[in-house]
């Protein structure tokens, strides 16, 4: 008997896509840079003055740019981001390779890219940015780790696009590298840094799935546990990264207590009570002996219990798996009572499999005559179903019930799709062998003899005895 087996999650992407911290950064970008620009036109010296972390001199911006930045602010408030591209590109092209001119400009433009949702494109010039605020010391300490942090955020974005595996690596590299910069950077962790910093380390783990690197998802572990303790409401997404990486990792037993807690947190998501059975599945098939085997069985049996009576994991393949689970603890009587509750009322499939364990069922309990209304039920609700028809034959016959086994042997020669029609025509031979009908029986030998699933000397054995019996009783051979 299979169990429907429910596949263990190892992929967090859907609970990740949207980050919100990503859009906050964003907004902060788009809010700096319109102040440079209003501060810039305010200023009556034409110096742009921004906060540094040194006493080195004020970066200024030159009177050729200062003269535009007015045009550029009307531009980029009327959302004409055309025009503004273009006139910030014809001042890059003037202005000095490591000028305030040139960091000042690539923010803005950079920002414009954002804004327009052309994440790839904003890149470069964040890059260029940061390079010239870094070195020439033109951005305060805080729009630096800003940038830090949008450019990891924007490379693991396009990682998260690309079909190629080679760029995948390169930019998710490009990523971590700017987050490792951003968090040395920072005087404390924080809870939107936290979860960036586990989904893009699991993101880079399991590039390859089949060969996942474990040192950097117990890495991606460790973030997303610092980062439930610097929050009083954890985003659960800091748990499905914490359990995808013990997936991975195949560490079923904490994958199940964590299950338990998001169904706690979350009881109407399906997707953690399928888990949580999968996981109690998975337990339960490497346990090393069967008191476990049975604890983790019946913890799975509890589980999909728990969310059937929420109303999930109530189709028929799941309604399968409680009987299958019901027959592994040796629950024979509920497992009876819910398979001929559920082939009743259509919440198991009507399948040749399952009337066939109904009744094998029965028969492990003793419970012959029941094994055999059920397949007497079979064979109507089925009425194609030859299979069914020898198998209710087996059951007549161990019964002593001949003369019913033999017809129903006959309605299975009849209806076909056996999965021996040799021997089914043998053991139909064997029954009117039994009820000294010697003609039938030598005529259905001779047809047994056609297939190839029967054996030789098992027939011969047959042809035999029927012989035999023909020479003791002369009148059973007057016609012929």
């Amino acid at each position: 008997m299979t169990m429907h087996r429910i596949p263990l999650s190892r992929d967090p992407e859907r609970e990740l896509r949207d980050r919100p911290q990503t859009s906050r950064l964003i907004f902060a970008w788009f809010a700096h840079v319109h102040w440079l620009l209003l501060t810039a036109l305010l200023a009556t010296t034409c110096l742009v003055s921004i906060r540094a972390q040194s006493p080195a001199p004020q970066p200024q911006v030159s009177e050729a740019v200062s003269n535009e930045l007015g045009k550029l602010r009307e531009l980029t408030e009327a959302k004409s981001y055309a025009p503004a591209l273009a006139l910030i590109n014809r001042l890059l092209g003037a202005a000095p390779a490591e000028s305030y001119d040139r960091t000042l400009l690539s923010q803005i433009k950079a920002q414009i890219f954002l804004t327009e949702g052309r994440y790839a494109e904003a890149i470069a010039p964040l890059e260029d940015a940061l390079r010239l605020g870094e070195r020439l010391n033109h951005l305060p300490e805080t729009t630096q780790r800003e940038s830090l942090f949008l450019l990891a955020q924007l490379y693991q974005q396009q990682a998260s696009e690309s079909k190629d595996p080679v760029r995948q690596r390169t930019l998710l590299a490009q990523s971590v590298a700017c987050l490792r910069r951003w968090q040395t950077r920072t005087p404390k962790p924080t809870p939107e840094g936290q979860l960036f910093a586990a989904s893009l380390l699991y993101q880079q783990a399991t590039l390859d799935p089949d060969h996942p690197d474990t040192r950097t998802l117990l890495e991606a572990r460790g973030a997303a546990e610092e980062g439930l303790v610097l929050q009083i409401k954890p985003p659960t997404a800091l748990y499905v990264l914490i359990l995808a990486s013990l997936q991975q990792r195949e560490e079923h037993a904490q994958a199940a207590d964590l299950l338990e807690l998001l169904v706690e947190k979350s009881p109407s998501t399906l997707g953690y009570w399928q888990q949580l059975t999968a996981t109690y599945l998975a337990l339960a098939s490497s346990a090393k002996n069967e008191r476990d085997a049975d604890r983790y069985n019946l913890r799975a049996l509890l589980a999909l219990e728990r969310a059937q009576a929420r109303g999930f994991l109530n189709s028929p393949k799941e309604n399968f798996n409680r009987v299958a689970l019901l027959l592994a603890l040796r629950q024979f009587e509920p497992a009876i009572a819910l398979l001929e509750k559920g082939l009743a009322e259509g919440t198991l499939e009507n399948t040749r499999r399952n009337w066939e364990l109904l009744a094998s069922t029965c028969q492990q309990i003793q419970r012959e005559p029941q094994a055999i209304a059920a397949l007497e039920k079979a064979v109507k609700v089925l009425p194609d179903d030859g299979q069914l028809e020898f198998t209710l034959a087996q059951l007549l016959y161990a019964r002593t019930r001949i003369a019913d086994a033999r017809a129903h042997l006959e309605l299975a020669v009849k209806k076909g799709g056996l999965d021996k029609p040799g021997q089914t025509r043998l053991f139909l031979a064997y029954t009117a062998y039994e009820l000294q009908d010697y003609e039938a029986a030598l005529h259905q030998a001779r047809d047994a003899a056609a297939f190839d699933d029967v054996k030789k000397d098992d027939l011969a054995r047959l042809v035999k005895a029927i012989a035999d019996a023909r020479r003791a009783r002369p009148e059973s051979v007057s016609k012929t």
